[in-house]
């Protein structure tokens, strides 16, 4: 797995928790800020900033990742994605 593919399941991760925890995706300046580039790019218009960009962003973003973690964790195949990205990402 490279590091661009274990970028995407984490930003991927926290997006299906945010939506799933709070009816609320990401947008796609969100998913980048995560992702560190431009990425994304759905094409959708943007009506209102994101609430996830106001305050403090990346205790919105760790307090996600460990809802994601949480929300995946019976997941046979989250497990191993996490036990292979576990080095590269800390």
């Amino acid at each position: 797995m490279t590091a661009e593919e274990a970028r995407q399941i984490v930003v991927e991760g926290i997006n299906y928790a945010a939506y799933k925890e709070t009816d609320c995706s990401l947008y796609d300046s969100d998913k980048n800020l995560l992702f560190g580039s431009e990425h994304y790019n759905s094409g959708h218009h943007v009506v209102k900033p994101s609430p996830w960009s106001e305050g403090n962003f990346e205790q919105k973003m760790a307090m996600l990742l460990r809802w994601a973690n949480a929300l995946n964790a019976s997941v046979p195949t989250s497990r191993r994605h996490r036990r292979s990205l576990k080095p590269r990402i800390l």
